[in-house]
């Protein structure tokens, strides 16, 4: 069986990234990619592992943007952080640490919610004892 090899570079003609809603689609294929090639696999065993169909890869490497689930899945696979390729104006604030350590404290399997609220509540009052902002 002949393997699916994807040539398109995701991007216009002109070179320029393929920009969605502030989603650079261009780059998120061609990290997609990286990973592929470092993985030495073919796109058709990436489809075969994520359970997507090879015609939704072929369309991403023509620019044609996937479905949330598609990225959701490709970016788990892959281990690339979608959220790295969203254009984020100055004006949005980032959030802060005690929020971030939050974050990956509720989405761990291994504790309870009131564990995980726990430790956040542990987290922000030490942070907020060191955090030399505070000072």
């Amino acid at each position: 069986m002949n393997s699916l090899r994807l040539t398109g570079r995701c991007r216009f003609a002109d070179g320029r990234a393929r920009i969605e809603n502030g989603f650079n689609l261009s780059a998120f294929y061609e990290a997609l990619s990286a990973v592929v090639a470092g993985r030495h696999i073919t796109w058709r065993a990436v489809a075969l592992e994520t359970d997507l169909t090879t015609a939704t890869l072929k369309r991403m490497a023509l620019g044609k943007c996937p479905d949330a689930s598609t990225l959701a899945t490709l970016s788990a696979w892959a281990e690339l952080n979608l959220a790295d390729f969203v254009f984020t104006p100055p004006s949005w604030t980032k959030p802060d640490t005690p929020t971030k350590i939050a974050i990956i404290l509720n989405s761990d399997p291994a504790l309870e919610e009131s564990s995980a609220r726990d430790l956040e509540a542990i987290i922000r009052l030490a942070y907020g004892r060191f955090n030399r902002q505070n000072a």
